[in-house]
């Protein structure tokens, strides 16, 4: 997301991300939509606005304004969105030791994403106001469509609940690209390495990843599934290791305490 928002405008990137996205899922939509009746759709649709469209351009808009260090932290946020909106609206059964589980995860990611030695630090200023607003909100939402998918589209397939969303908003998204004359932007010459920085999020951080999860969701709890927003800050220092940057004790505590709090959120 950071390249991608070296060549486009956020607008332009998220359209494009949801088009590249769409363009996958759309080859599954075919054999699927026949089976589907008018209140799955209907459910479909709010998990593709709430899951996919309006997060899009949430993170986009924050990636020009704040630190990605910074929205990291507030997408850890997720989890806790899940446990929160699954106890009040879907009456979920939550026990002591899911929202202890949780609570050790976020202290970890945090630790992870705040304690990066090769990460450039950053204050927090009053301009950041508004675009953590705007994350916290897209976490919200997430929280929201997990719990969606297990309460209410739990008798669908793994890939209708997953290709058909990206479909049906890859269709505004292609939309609000062309008003925002992104395709004059791809086709620059400088826009190459965005535009295929956008492509990977696109395909495989939109389309074939939203598979996988909704596949976890579907054997798990929407808490567990969830709570998987906390391997990411460890999978960043996966592949730090391996290009030979430091880890610390500290660093290993966060990860330690990210692994125990998602297997107490099982």
């Amino acid at each position: 997301m950071k390249i991608g928002i070296g060549g486009f405008t956020p607008l332009q990137l998220a359209s494009l991300r949801l088009v590249f996205a769409g363009s996958v899922a759309v080859f599954f939509f075919v054999g699927i939509y026949k089976k589907l009746k008018t209140s799955d759709w209907l459910l479909l649709a709010l998990s593709g606005t709430i899951g996919n469209l309006i997060p899009a351009y949430l993170f986009a808009q924050a990636a020009k304004e704040i630190p990605s260090s910074l929205s990291g932290a507030l997408n850890a946020l997720t989890p806790m969105s899940t446990l929160i909106f699954g106890v009040i609206i879907f009456k979920v059964d939550i026990k002591i030791k899911h929202i202890i589980g949780i609570g050790i995860g976020l202290c970890g990611a945090l630790i992870l994403i705040f304690k990066n030695p090769n990460a450039i630090g950053f204050s927090f200023h009053m301009d950041y106001v508004r675009p953590c607003l705007k994350v916290i909100l897209a976490a919200l939402l997430y929280g929201i469509n997990v719990n969606v998918i297990k309460s209410k589209l739990s008798h669908l397939t793994v890939y209708a609940n997953s290709m058909v969303p990206l479909t049906l908003v890859a269709i505004p998204a292609f939309f609000i690209g062309l008003s925002q004359h992104t395709y004059t932007a791809a086709i620059a010459p400088e826009a190459i390495k965005p535009l295929m920085a956008v492509f990977v999020l696109g395909v495989f951080g939109s389309s074939f990843s939203l598979i996988v999860f909704n596949r976890l969701v579907k054997k798990s709890s929407a808490l567990f599934a969830s709570s998987v927003t906390y391997l990411i800050p460890v999978v960043a220092y996966g592949w730090g290791i391996y290009f030979g940057e430091s880890i610390g004790l500290v660093q290993i505590l966060g990860m330690v305490m990210i692994m125990a709090g998602i297997t107490l959120s099982r």
